[in-house]
């Protein structure tokens, strides 16, 4: 096996082992640096809850704390 390919098995082994939250943050500071314009991070899930019971003036305010209080009570069970 030639160096080359030595070097890429190792960089894959260590890729594997990298959180992949810490590898989307490299690559997004890669790319300001570039100058290139990141996308934008996705919503974690609480975010995207309080987002979603938030809109038309809480539409959907009820739906969200009823999937919340049988998620977390299905939990404590």
């Amino acid at each position: 096996m030639d160096e080359r390919k030595k070097l890429l098995l190792m960089m894959r082994e260590i890729r594997k082992k990298i959180d992949p939250e810490i590898l989307e943050r490299a690559h997004q500071a890669a790319l300001t640096q570039m100058g290139e314009k990141p996308a934008p991070l996705e919503d974690n899930e609480a975010s995207r809850l309080f987002k979603l019971a938030r809109a038309d003036n809480g539409a959907r305010k009820n739906e969200v704390l009823a999937f919340l209080e049988k998620k977390f009570r299905n939990k404590l069970n």
